[in-house]
């Protein structure tokens, strides 16, 4: 199991629009998602979320400013090398300006207009409750296609 994060920045209190990241190369390329990745050797979760937010968006958060969101499991049956254990932040606060980088475009959404026909398939089941600002705990498990959700779990 990999250890990971995902960091989505809002603005607005309550959130109004929401920060993706348009994913051009790698894992999950040609969908929308928050910023994230695996650690480094020796980091932390909280460092690593900050470091792929900052290496992903360009944007900077103080380590105290990323809040915990939750933590969902991702299983792949048949493709067990990318099961992930990803821990999610919300970030309120940061500096910067969203920059397109190597590996990510982003792009502010509306609330009201999140791609989720253009995100990972069990996206639109726990990001709204995140947006809600509950935190997530799921395990999700994806059929043969590695793509849709077989079933899932969430507390």
């Amino acid at each position: 199991m990999i250890p990971a994060t995902l960091c989505f920045c809002f603005q607005g209190d309550p959130p109004e629009r929401v920060l993706l990241g348009y994913k051009k190369r790698g894992f999950g390329q040609g969908k929308y998602d928050g910023f994230g990745g695996k650690l480094q050797d020796g980091e932390s979760l909280l460092v690593a979320a900050g470091r792929e937010l900052t290496e992903e968006s360009g944007l900077y958060a103080e380590l105290s400013d990323l809040m915990p969101a939750g933590v969902i499991t991702f299983i792949f049956p048949f493709k067990p090398v990318w099961n992930q254990e990803v821990h999610v932040y919300v970030a309120r606060k940061w500096q910067g300006i969203p920059t397109e980088s190597e590996e990510m475009r982003p792009e502010w959404f509306p609330l009201t207009a999140i791609p989720y026909d253009q995100m990972w398939d069990d996206t639109r089941i726990w990001l709204p409750h995140i947006l809600g600002g509950q935190k997530v705990n799921a395990i999700f498990s994806f059929n043969r296609d590695n793509e849709t959700v077989k079933e899932y779990t969430l507390f």
